[in-house]
């Protein structure tokens, strides 16, 4: 049987960004070989490197799977071939041999003409309509729309290939001494300081737990944060600091169970519901400071997905998955920097529905949060681990008290 042969070409920071060995180990473990035809190499820090590469393999199978896993890599096929569409056969169905999107930018040749792929995200399909190109869920789907089969014609320029990201270069999950904390910290307060950008914050109960509900309220307060995303717990714990200056019956003053403490976050859920919602709450005058509030006061949209745990759960948390995802979703459109702040799930959640593009920020104390993320291909993702308390505190003293 004859060689399977296809020449692939890349352009980008090769070497600096370790994308060439990338390259070298996907073609060889998948079985195949290759010739290097063409290697410039960027003359200096500004101008990119350019390769083709000849792929040999023994089938159309394993060639078809590196190609794939290249198109990954920012490769793409020398000579580009249309995009190939077809038919959904029913609603919430595709083509079995169905395109699945990445978070990186993407764009399609159709029509002789390079579309790039509009609300972008991971573990979608893309679909093209009137010369426009896009993702949709699965679920989104209607039958009949077109589908994009294969990996012809499709074109990813992978974020982690640029060198825009230079001043948070010296960052990695394993920062823990004070001194590299508060050195995070004046990076991201440096980021946030001319508000030109769009920040979302992606906050768990812990953010309350270890007395940082009321600095993330600050932050929300004084225009740092545009949007913020999280579950019943959040709002739940937040509201019962505030009313009850417990969280999970523990005084944040004393750090000493109150006695029927435990069923201070019950009771925080009943105010609401009886108020009808937390805005409801606040513009009566009942709730008077913390996170919720501020978001609230501030007008900042925010987003509570519920869960099988939820108590109650408060008349604003959205217990459809499906409207919980498409409403953390919209909130999301068009954001720069995400802070995903002491919360895997909710975390893990957001990195799916953002591109590549999107600077993210993780504090947990758990390292394996950030691991878990890039697992999941948000290889943006940038890791402190810290507990989130300290840095609230540390950021908002930078941010707002140290004005």
């Amino acid at each position: 049987m004859a060689q399977i042969e296809k020449i692939i070409k890349s352009e980008g920071h090769l070497i600096d960004s370790n994308l060439m060995r990338q390259i070298f180990d996907t073609i060889i473990a998948d079985g195949g070989s290759y010739d290097i035809l063409e290697f410039n190499i960027g003359r200096n820090n500004d101008e990119v490197s350019k390769t083709k590469l000849k792929i040999k393999t023994e089938n159309l199978t394993d060639m078809n799977i590196i190609i794939l896993k290249l198109s990954s890599l920012g490769c793409q096929v020398d000579e580009m071939d249309e995009v190939e569409l077809k038919d959904a056969p029913a609603d919430g169905v595709v083509p079995s041999d169905f395109y699945s999107s990445t978070n990186h930018f993407t764009e399609v040749r159709h029509n002789g003409k390079l579309l790039t792929v509009e609300k972008l995200r991971m573990d979608g399909v893309i679909v093209v309509e009137d010369n426009t190109a896009f993702v949709k869920k699965f679920r989104d789907i209607i039958k009949g729309d077109k589908v994009v089969a294969g990996i012809s014609g499709v074109k990813i320029t992978p974020e982690f290939a640029q060198r825009d990201r230079s001043d948070f270069s010296f960052m990695s999950g394993d920062v823990s001494t004070e001194r590299k904390v508060r050195l995070f910290v004046d990076k991201v307060a440096d980021m946030l300081k001319a508000k030109d950008k769009k920040v979302i914050a992606v906050a768990g109960p812990v953010c309350v737990h270890t007395g940082g509900g009321d600095d993330l309220g600050r932050l929300i307060k004084h225009g740092y944060i545009n949007g913020l995303l999280s579950g019943n717990a959040l709002a739940v714990h937040d509201i019962e600091a505030n009313l009850y200056d417990t969280s999970l019956g523990i005084n944040l003053t004393t750090g000493k169970p109150v006695e029927m403490g435990h069923r201070n976050h019950l009771r925080a859920i009943n105010e609401v519901r009886r108020a009808g919602s937390i805005a409801n709450l606040v513009n009566e005058g009942t709730l008077k400071g913390g996170t919720m509030y501020e978001a609230v006061k501030a007008g900042i949209p925010f987003s509570l997905a519920g869960s099988l745990r939820d108590d109650g759960p408060l008349p604003d948390t959205i217990t459809d998955m499906n409207e919980a995802q498409n409403d953390h979703f919209e909130i999301l459109k068009d954001t720069d920097i995400v802070l995903m702040l002491s919360s895997m799930l909710h975390s893990i959640a957001v990195g799916n529905m953002i591109p590549a593009k999107v600077l993210t920020v993780c504090i947990d104390i758990n390292p394996a949060v950030v691991t878990k993320l890039k697992d999941r291909g948000s290889m943006q993702t940038i890791g402190l681990v810290t507990d989130v308390g300290l840095f609230l505190h540390l950021l908002a003293e930078k941010l707002i008290h140290q004005k």
